[in-house]
């Protein structure tokens, strides 16, 4: 039996690998909007040196000054650094799993596979700079941070549960059914969006005297889809909402607010979207929109851990 120490212990960690990697998620998009994702034009070095150049006197022979950015290297270079701590955070919280939580198979291989794919999205990092900014790259590197994401996430519910099992409820199989499908829904919108976002990237560039309602109306099927898999969302999260309260509301304050949170970031979304369109494509709003996404995908997965049948 686990001692109430290590439990809390283990809690603390598992806190801070979800919010640092939230964090990430957030100072990625910022890197993106920015235009510093190639801001250190080598990994995982940066103009050759492990701390960025202060100024071009500093460059290498080799690097073409024209390519230093003073404000851009160091962005990047602080996302990389937040990085670096969110690996070490997230591999220290495995270790802590595989030491203290063995009989939690849960636990213990989601910290691993959490630790596992840091480790990995680091490597992949440097990949997306060695494409320089390739598309279909970066949305593999947002999906693996959205993984991460749950993982972590995942394991703190499940000491969550350990410490309150009172959390857990049970309702009909179909709202959880409704919820993943819900989650996919978000994560491919996600896929969509960036996908979006790489396309007005490349229309900006190639029809500068074009208007950003222009750029959008050029990006074909896609802009639809986009559009009608934002509606279908909140649909599904209508039905959840609908069924959550009539057989919760009085059961369990946590589901109540989880449901009340999902709703408010869904309806946010809706209206940072609303807003893309309609006010243009400013950098901060880009941010808010997806962050909001990695939000949604948390929730999501709040709610259904605390309808779920088990707790090891």
């Amino acid at each position: 039996m686990i001692t109430n120490d290590k439990l809390n212990h283990f809690k603390k960690w598992a806190i801070a690998s979800t919010g640092i990697t939230y964090f990430l998620i957030f100072v990625g998009g910022l890197v993106r909007v920015s235009g510093a994702g190639l801001g250190c034009p080598d990994w995982p070095k940066c103009f050759g040196r492990w701390i960025p150049p202060f100024n071009a006197s500093q460059l290498p022979a080799d690097i073409d000054p024209s390519l230093f950015n003073f404000t851009l290297a160091w962005i990047e270079y602080i996302n990389r650094l937040i990085g670096m701590a969110t690996g070490l955070i997230i591999a220290v919280t495995a270790v802590l799993a595989i030491k203290n939580f063995r009989k939690y198979p849960k636990i213990l291989y989601s910290s691993i596979a959490a630790a596992l794919l840091v480790a990995f999205q680091g490597w992949q990092g440097g990949r997306v700079v060695a494409s320089a900014l390739e598309p279909y790259v970066i949305t593999i590197h947002m999906l693996i941070a959205f993984i991460i994401a749950s993982l972590v996430l995942f394991v703190l519910l499940q000491v969550m549960l350990i410490q309150k099992p009172e959390l857990k409820k049970s309702v009909a199989g179909l709202t959880k059914t409704i919820l993943v499908l819900l989650y996919f829904v978000t994560v491919i919108q996600v896929i969509i969006g960036t996908q979006m976002r790489s396309g007005l990237e490349h229309l900006a560039e190639n029809l500068p005297l074009l208007t950003e309602a222009d750029w959008i109306s050029r990006l074909g099927p896609v802009n639809q889809i986009h559009t009608v898999l934002g509606i279908l969302m909140i649909f599904l999260a209508v039905y959840v909402t609908f069924t959550g309260y009539k057989n919760q509301i009085n059961k369990s304050v946590y589901i109540k607010n989880t449901i009340l949170g999902m709703d408010i970031l869904i309806g946010v979304q809706l209206l940072t979207g609303i807003g893309l369109v309609w006010i243009g494509i400013p950098p901060l709003l880009q941010v808010i929109h997806l962050w909001i996404s990695s939000l949604i995908v948390g929730v999501l997965l709040m709610l259904y851990t605390a309808l779920s049948q088990e707790i090891s």
